[in-house]
């Protein structure tokens, strides 16, 4: 049976589209809109270019789908919408149904795992009017454990002081994350975020909300009120400096999460019995989170899917269609690389369309590898595209993280970022444990881990303010080509470890084809761009 699963939207209010074809219950393609449009998030979009690219990874016609899944089961009227959307867009229409926007999630989290049981915990800002939720699952399917409906809701916490201190909710949360490293959880925020033992409660008092009949608030207009700014004070201007205060309430608010979630996580764990736990929504991308969670106990054994957050939606609509449909179950996720791959053909077009002088690379993991022992900073572009919002060695940009000055380096002439923002390391599998504490596998990066004490000063530039670092562990099963340049490298420094972070500049998707990667290449301080077996340097003086 040919599944696909779309998410995103009509309306602003909808973001992340992403598109999933899965074939008998197994994943054959994935993408997220953002990457073709080069629009970050793709907000109001359905996943038009997404849909076409799985369509012709999976060598089918819009005609071949059995089944379109959309999770959206309270958008009034969406199946009809999407019907002309299909028919007018692509020609044709197939058969369209809705699940619940916390049951995709909860199926991303599950099916990827491995489990063959496992507690399920989904929260994020909203979706299908459910904030948080709390299943049981097993491979014949979930069972509902407790649902919190929104406003009650843990990312719009989250997401409230995100703005406060100057942010955009929906986007910058992973800056507040990394912000409280540097501060402390000395402002009081229970009177907004109230948790107990099995529950919590969000004060509506310091909230704004549309009225009846009025469109929902847009990023940019305040989530807070008067009532809010009379106990934290005047929010901060995105142009203002950040101070001790703002480091200070960030620290604050991620405390704070951390309590309320672990305190359910204990009481479901101690409630089902369950010794596995699955975590997807948008909350789940704090990888801070994350660890605690894993380490506070209570688990053998935590998946978080690499598409955690709304743009996962996809994979879990395909997947639980499958799943409800008695197909055979996907065994566990090994790679996020699910999107588009290019070959040299389409590389040497890409280069002679630009005018861009290169060089024929044959070992470009060793080339590479020698490259960053020197100190460059180089863009890698390798076969499938990464499905999720991190780059996992395929659209990636590598530096040497010995050298501590190589973060600020990183920062301010590729990344154009705030400097207090970490970054993070990818690591040989094999040799995880001479640098971080409690290693188990993480090819994801969906958590952090602490730095060995004796590894810090050999690893500054991935090192964060608190000693922890959101590791990628990397097997040479999964990814070869990634493996090699990483053993290569360990090789050459004596540390198998590299500084990874997403091909991209401030503000825009991750590259997607080569065309992106080289404009990218240039308009950035980078060294050199791999580009399969091409690579392209600047002459410095």
């Amino acid at each position: 049976m040919r599944i696909l699963g779309i998410c995103g939207g009509v309306r602003m209010g909808n973001w992340d589209a992403a598109a999933t074809l899965a074939v008998d219950g197994q994943v054959v393609a994935a993408a997220e809109e953002e990457r073709f449009t080069r629009v970050k998030h793709a907000p109001g979009n359905l996943p038009t270019h997404a849909i076409r690219y799985c369509l012709r990874a999976g060598g089918l016609r819009i005609q071949d789908i059995d089944l379109v899944v959309f999770p959206g089961i309270t958008y009034r009227n969406i199946e009809a919408r999407l019907r002309e959307y299909f028919l007018f867009v692509h020609g044709h229409a197939p058969k369209i149904e809705l699940c619940d926007h916390h049951e995709a999630h909860a199926a991303a989290a599950f099916l990827g795992s491995g489990f063959d049981e496992a507690l399920v915990v989904t929260y994020d800002y909203s979706g299908d009017g459910v904030a948080t939720t709390v299943s049981a699952a097993d491979r014949r399917g979930l069972r509902s454990l407790r649902r919190w409906p929104f406003p009650q809701s843990l990312g719009l916490f989250y997401a409230t002081i995100t703005q406060h201190l100057g942010f955009d909710f929906g986007e910058d949360e992973y800056k507040v994350m990394g912000l409280a490293s540097y501060g402390h959880p000395s402002i009081a925020l229970d009177w907004l975020l109230s948790p107990s033992k099995a529950d919590y409660k969000l004060n509506d008092e310091g909230f704004r909300s549309a009225g009846p009949g009025e469109p929902p608030l847009s990023t940019q207009e305040p989530l807070f009120n008067h009532a809010l700014l009379q106990r934290l004070g005047p929010a901060r201007l995105r142009w203002e400096e950040i101070g001790p205060r703002h480091m200070d309430l960030a620290s604050s608010a991620q405390a704070l999460l951390e309590k309320t979630a672990l305190g359910l996580f204990a009481h479901y764990r101690a409630e089902t019995g369950l010794r596995r736990a699955c975590i997807a929504g948008g909350v789940a991308m704090n990888c801070v989170l994350n660890q605690k969670i894993a380490e506070a106990g209570l688990f053998d054994a935590l998946h978080v899917p690499p598409v955690a957050g709304d743009n996962g939606l996809a994979l879990g609509a395909a997947l639980l269609a499958g799943w409800q449909r008695g197909l055979p179950l996907p065994p566990p996720l090994s790679t996020a690389a699910m999107g588009p791959e290019y070959g040299e053909l389409e590389i040497a077009k890409a280069l002679s369309e630009v005018g861009s002088p290169s060089r024929e690379c044959p070992d470009p993991a060793a080339e590479a590898a020698r490259m960053v022992a020197e100190g460059k900073i180089v863009g890698w572009h390798q076969g499938r595209m990464e499905y999720g919002a991190r780059a996992l060695g395929h659209r990636s940009i590598l530096a040497d993280p010995r050298l501590a000055e190589m973060k600020d380096r990183v920062n301010a002439v590729v990344k154009f970022r705030e400097g207090f923002r970490p970054f993070a390391p990818s690591v040989l599998l094999e040799n995880a444990g001479d640098f971080f504490e409690r290693p188990v596998e993480s090819p994801f990066m969906t958590r952090t881990f602490g730095v060995r004490a004796q590894a810090r000063a050999r690893i500054p530039a991935v090192t964060h303010a608190d000693n922890t670092a959101r590791v990628q562990t990397v097997r040479a099963e999964a990814e070869p080509l990634y493996h090699r340049f990483l053993a290569e490298l360990g090789r050459r420094t004596g540390v198998p470890v590299v500084l990874n972070t997403s091909f991209n500049i401030r503000g825009q998707p991750i590259v997607e084809n080569p065309n992106q990667a080289i404009s990218t290449f240039y308009g950035s301080g980078l060294d050199a761009l791999f580009l399969g077996k091409r690579v392209i340097e600047k002459k410095r003086p």
